[in-house]
């Protein structure tokens, strides 16, 4: 095969937005198509990603027609269980982990359990230090796509694609963290890790988290865990697809959707780590049994 240099996969990009009518350029980095095979393409062009680095996910319809004899024959129902509220292994040692105070193993756990996190703190809180530590316990074999406004995240999985907005749409691209959430749907990720979520992100962050996305990281500026729902409730009710929806039903929509927020504080000069919320702790609420760590520092 022959390599495949930036200028060829621009050349390709632009046939593809030629053969469907549409455009890719900088202002519009994002490109979604059908191919004539029937195969779906997406193609994301800098701005929106590194410099030099051209994403272009294919998909391609299956052909397969299975019944359910055939599926069960496959061992497709093999590792199915009754969802009775049981608690899985996994969940099992992430409670031992909360309720023990392990809260560096508990999170490492989380990570690998593919739970959702939200780091949340104020301004220069080591949130995304957090955050960086965290990437490193995501499996290597896990497709992984990032949104970034600038290039904070440290990703060593091989399999990443790492997009780009301009804040407060000052770059070239007119491509926001909404419509990089959407690409991404359509780039078969194992991971979304948004930066940072602000504006009206939220809501659409957390409806990709709920639709079969889990194992999220990402941060929000607030001063606890519980004014971190309260901060995530304002964000969704900003959004445009959010602002129909009263705060009882954007509250159960993030309880549903996020299962542990870390609190991180700067207090003269040192950072650490004040609380943790886990969703599926026992006898948790809505708000309470939050985990107070003493000072647990963030390396």
């Amino acid at each position: 095969m022959p390599d495949l240099t930036f200028e060829k996969l621009m050349r390709l990009a632009r046939a593809v937005a030629s053969f469907s009518h549409q455009s890719i350029d900088e202002t519009r980095p994002i490109l979604s198509a059908t191919l004539p095979g029937a195969e779906r393409i997406q193609i994301v062009i800098p701005p929106a990603t590194m410099k030099g680095v051209v994403s272009i996910t294919i998909r391609k319809p299956s052909s397969v027609d299975f019944s359910l004899d055939d599926l069960a024959e496959n061992g497709f129902f093999d590792n199915t269980r009754a969802v009775t509220g049981a608690s899985s292994c996994q969940d099992e040692e992430l409670n031992e982990a909360y309720q023990a105070g392990r809260f560096k193993d508990f999170l490492r756990h989380a990570v690998i359990a593919r739970k959702n996190i939200i780091i949340s703190g104020a301004t220069g809180s080591a949130k995304t230090t957090l955050s960086k530590a965290l990437l490193k316990h995501i499996p290597e074999n896990e497709r992984v796509i990032s949104i970034e406004d600038t290039p904070e995240l440290v990703i060593s999985q091989p399999n990443h694609v790492r997009l780009f907005y301009s804040k407060g749409g000052q770059g070239l691209s007119l491509a926001g963290p909404k419509e990089l959430l959407e690409s991404c749907v359509r780039m078969r990720p194992d991971r979304i890790l948004l930066q940072e979520l602000r504006d009206g992100t939220a809501f659409y962050y957390i409806r990709n988290v709920n639709s079969g996305h889990p194992g999220s990281i990402t941060t929000v500026h607030a001063n606890s865990a519980q004014l971190a729902f309260e901060q995530l409730t304002l964000l969704v009710k900003e959004s445009e697809g959010g602002s129909g929806f009263g705060r009882a039903e954007i509250l159960k929509m993030l309880h549903t959707g996020i299962d542990v927020v870390a609190q991180c504080v700067r207090d003269n000069g040192t950072f650490f780590l004040s609380e943790v919320y886990y969703r599926s702790a026992p006898k948790a609420g809505l708000y309470d049994q939050l985990a107070h760590a003493s000072n647990l520092p963030v390396n």
